[in-house]
């Protein structure tokens, strides 16, 4: 069976105008070069594809499902010409980013605003997964770019450099601690505390700071996502100590925000498929990223010695 793209196009034009004149007027051709490129190819196919019923040309029942496979490659096409014409324009067409949920608070915002000013046409999907979900969604290639805390497994993903930021101390209104410009682990002791979930990378190196400093908090509430943690303190339910995304976006909420003595920074990579280039979305991605972490840092610097 030899059917030729040409014969494909014609009966996907008759078909979508439901006339040989308008199909030949689209084609460019004249009707009867319509009309024998539709017979050659039904001779091909050995079955009929339309058939007149009352002066008018109707597709058969075979024609119909033949069309829907046409429509599924003409589909897949006419998303090849628009990723072209994205290329050609220099614009993006999609980024599937699998990001830790402290991101979510707001931060990542900041980074989709400049990269959507600079990348015209961007589709951006943004989930929010803990490290180990995000690792595994970037090793698969279901998400072209991902964030988990260290340490990462490089033999899976490609790893960027590691990056940190500083941990803070959030107190519900009017706590006793309202008044320090600093907070230590040692002026924690005893205090109603909102830790994150057991096993958590960020609860293994909060718990190892009370330890080594044989301090006792009372933990009261554990909650998976520094954002639902920071709702529980600002409800007056106890205190905690988190990163500094979750922190600025606390003080940003008009919560009480206090610098941590002890140095506990929030550690993380920005990972990729080990198995594929970067694309030009992901670097314009990376700089835009680049940029807002820098502002993020001076930003925190300020919060660090705000009375």
């Amino acid at each position: 069976m030899r059917i030729t793209h040409r014969q494909i196009e014609a009966f996907r034009a008759l078909m979508v105008s439901g006339s040989m004149t308008e199909a030949a007027q689209y084609l460019s051709v004249t009707q009867p070069a319509v009309s024998k490129i539709i017979s050659q190819l039904e001779s091909e196919l050995g079955f009929s594809l339309f058939e007149r019923r009352q002066g008018k040309l109707s597709p058969t029942d075979d024609g119909y499902i033949l069309y829907a496979e046409v429509e599924q490659s003409f589909a897949g096409l006419e998303r090849i010409k628009r990723a072209a014409k994205r290329i050609h324009d220099r614009t993006a067409g999609s980024l599937r980013l699998a990001v830790l949920p402290t991101f979510a608070t707001g931060f990542i915002v900041h980074v989709a605003r400049r990269l959507y000013q600079t990348v015209g046409g961007l589709q951006l999907s943004i989930q929010a997964y803990n490290s180990e979900e995000a690792v595994e969604l970037v090793a698969s290639g279901l998400c072209e770019l991902g964030f988990a805390m260290t340490p990462v497994d490089a033999r899976r993903v490609h790893v960027g450099p590691v990056m940190s930021v500083p941990s803070f101390c959030i107190l519900p209104p009017g706590h006793r601690l309202k008044d320090r410009h600093e907070i230590s682990v040692g002026d924690l002791a005893g205090e109603t505390f909102i830790a994150t979930a057991e096993g958590t990378s960020s609860r293994l190196r909060t718990d190892a700071l009370f330890a080594s400093m044989n301090i006792s908090r009372r933990i009261q509430t554990e909650a998976r996502w520094s954002l639902t943690i920071s709702e529980f303190v600002q409800a007056g339910l106890g205190c905690s100590i988190v990163d500094g995304f979750t922190a600025a976006s606390f003080a940003d909420r008009g919560g009480l925000v206090r610098p941590l003595r002890e140095k506990l920074d929030f550690t993380f990579v920005c990972i990729t498929p080990r198995v594929a280039s970067k694309s030009g979305t992901i670097r314009l991605f990376d700089e835009a990223f680049e940029i807002e972490f820098a502002a993020f840092q001076e930003r925190l610097k300020a919060l660090q010695h705000t009375p």
